[in-house]
């Protein structure tokens, strides 16, 4: 019987009253969503799926119910269709499942990449989304998660706005346990991260979602399909709440993009509520004027050139990658794509250019001053003293220089090729034989040495400004942050099965380093909540029960300190009875991979928070 089994692994033929599992298509934390079939149609069928047999701690049977209601309560050829609900089993204790439109088509990002639309066909999608949007607020329903990834594109070009789950309605219960909604970080208004950063610890406050939320999000969406050529795999993509206002979409596209529909999507995401629409008709009315424009550059030029879409060619004798899913839940930063316009070769090239040269000719500029401060210092010296003798081995083989690229102005600096050091890279490159000097051995006359020779500030000024250019030249010795690689495949079964968490969703509340502590609560300085970290292996907790792990399962995992941000990554995780499973969790702030850095912070002991969220994953980024 279905309340028997696993309903986030139903099979193939199996029947869920009345319908027949066809596949699987994806799932979270919250609900798995299958392709079923009756009367021989096909439709999806949404799953709530409870996540503790004791109870339901996450309140998923009572979002599914309000999902349920918001559904209802619409009827858009742009929205999702409901076409029946209803409760799996047991009357009190079953599943609740809805089943609704098999969308077949592209999340919104996938459209982008994979059908290269037109400027006047980017227009037309919006202007149905935000008439979609209008509908939906006019019916007193907030979706509340506009992402790239909830908004679908049919094979024949029609935008359907699917996953109501995060969706709210007026008068509905209350149902948050965080002082913001859960929605997609990059899609989240100024107002309600500031709102979130002004409440970080009082966990009484909860933000009331508005209209101008959702028109945001679905404004965050118009600017990467204008941006990216690649939005649904890009990663770093520029902040859109920072205190910078990103770069518009006339000039990341060199023009492609049309100044007016440019400026239109500049507006939807302005930092200030009053000078953006204020209702999804508003925001729908300059769309409709857009959509009547006729030009070429209107009906015939794309934001991306399709150049900028396809895949890199794979090296000769390596196979094609196979193209992973995409994770759902949390979103980070993507870079601008000054090579997907028109002449980007040139452009794209010219940028790299300034950016590889500034750091040269600060280096050179240190260089000169140095050798000048040296050559002073040689002039005003009564005899140069000897130096020690110092017996050496030969230097370690260094490998061949690595050849220039012409790295994006927002790329970072190269990284290590492995996350941790290995025996070889942790020990010294040049070891002093056994009877080399040392500080007091082996040196003739120890006594008549002669005394450390203070710099002057003209030597030191200009050793501080080698070594600024060294650092801002890349300063490759130091890995910033963790390369990306795929999670072994028995971390994912483990998460999955033995923690009971859902890859690409689950995001554990964590204590750092257990050693410092976690967040008290309540608070009763600011800074209780934050402590110094510095790199190297850590062994953080879990800060409540998470899934069916218990709160205060140990993570042993590795920290990265030196970067911009804070980075974590754990491997570990130990059960109780001594048992340790595999794991891959790694830390993430608003939405961002990483921590910020707050406040205090210096080389080799930055400042963080004691408490945050990890995301499990199944491979790092």
């Amino acid at each position: 019987m279905f309340w028997r089994l696993d309903p986030k692994n139903l099979k193939p033929g199996q029947m869920v009253d009345g319908w027949r599992i066809v596949r699987k298509i994806g799932g979270g934390s919250y609900a798995v969503v299958y392709e079923v079939e009756k009367g021989g149609k096909r439709f999806a069928l949404k799953v709530a799926c409870q996540v503790d047999t004791r109870g339901d701690p996450k309140q998923t049977d009572a979002r599914a119910r309000r999902e349920v209601v918001c559904l209802q309560k619409l009827d858009h050829p742009h929205i999702i269709r409901m076409w029946a609900h209803g409760r799996c089993g047991d009357p009190r204790s079953g599943f609740l499942y809805v089943v609704l439109d098999l969308v077949d088509g592209y999340t919104l990002g996938e459209w982008v990449r994979r059908t290269y639309p037109t400027v006047h066909e980017d227009v037309v999608v919006f202007l149905k989304l935000f008439d979609a949007l209008e509908h939906m607020h006019g019916r007193g329903v907030f979706h509340r998660d506009l992402s790239l990834r909830n908004i679908m594109v049919t094979k024949e070009g029609e935008p359907v706005v699917i996953d109501f789950g995060a969706a709210d309605y007026a008068d509905a219960e209350e149902l948050t346990d965080a002082q913001v909604p859960p929605c997609t970080p990059r899609n989240r208004s100024p107002e309600a991260v500031r709102f979130w950063r002004e409440n970080l610890h009082n966990p009484e406050a909860r933000y009331t979602f508005q209209a101008t939320d959702d028109i945001f999000a679905l404004g965050a969406d118009l600017y990467d399909v204008l941006t990216d050529p690649t939005p649904d795999l890009s990663k770093n993509r520029p902040s859109l709440q920072g205190l910078v206002a990103p770069a518009s979409p006339f000039k990341v596209t060199q023009g492609r993009v049309p100044l007016d529909l440019s400026t239109y999507a500049m507006m939807l995401l302005h930092p200030s509520l009053k000078e953006r629409p204020a209702t999804a008709k508003d925001a729908r009315r300059p769309l409709e004027d857009f959509a009547k424009c006729e030009g070429p550059e209107w009906r015939d030029t794309r934001p991306h050139p399709v150049a900028a879409q396809l895949p890199p060619e794979p090296a000769e004798g390596v196979p094609a990658p196979v193209e992973e899913e995409q994770p759902g839940g949390v979103e980070v930063p993507i870079p601008a794509h000054p090579s997907a316009v028109q002449g980007a070769g040139v452009a794209a090239l010219n940028s790299a250019r300034l950016a590889l040269r500034r750091p040269a000719l600060v280096g050179l500029l240190a260089l000169v001053v140095l050798a000048a401060a040296v050559a002073a210092s040689l002039l005003h010296r009564s005899a140069p003293a000897a130096p020690f003798p110092m017996a050496r081995s030969a230097p370690a083989e260094q490998p061949p220089p690595a050849p220039a690229l012409a790295e994006k102005p927002t790329s970072r600096p190269a990284q290590l090729p492995s996350s941790h050091p290995t025996q070889k890279e942790a020990s010294p490159s040049v070891r002093l034989p056994e009877n080399s000097p040392t500080l007091t051995n082996g040196v003739p006359n120890p006594q008549k040495a002669s005394p450390r020779r203070v710099l002057s500030k003209v030597e030191r000024c200009a050793l501080l400004l080698f070594t600024l250019a060294w650092v801002e030249a890349g300063c490759t010795g130091v890995q910033t942050r963790p390369d990306p690689e795929t999670c072994p495949k028995d971390a994912v079964d483990a998460m999955e099965k033995e923690l009971g968490w859902s890859v690409g969703y689950q995001q554990p509340a964590i204590v750092v380093d257990l050693t410092k502590g976690g967040t008290p609560h309540p608070l009763t300085k600011v800074e209780d909540a934050h402590t110094v970290f510095k790199d190297g292996p850590v062994t953080g907790e879990l800060a409540e029960d998470e899934g069916k792990a218990q709160k205060g399962t140990r993570l042993e995992g590795h920290l990265w300190t030196t970067g911009d941000r804070i980075y974590g990554r754990y491997r570990r995780a130990h059960l109780p009875g001594g048992r340790t499973v595999p794991i891959c969790v790694e830390l993430i702030s608003g939405g961002n991979l990483g921590l910020d850095k707050q406040e205090g912070s210096k080389p080799g002991a930055a400042v963080g928070s004691k408490e945050v969220n990890g995301l499990a994953v199944e491979r790092w980024r």
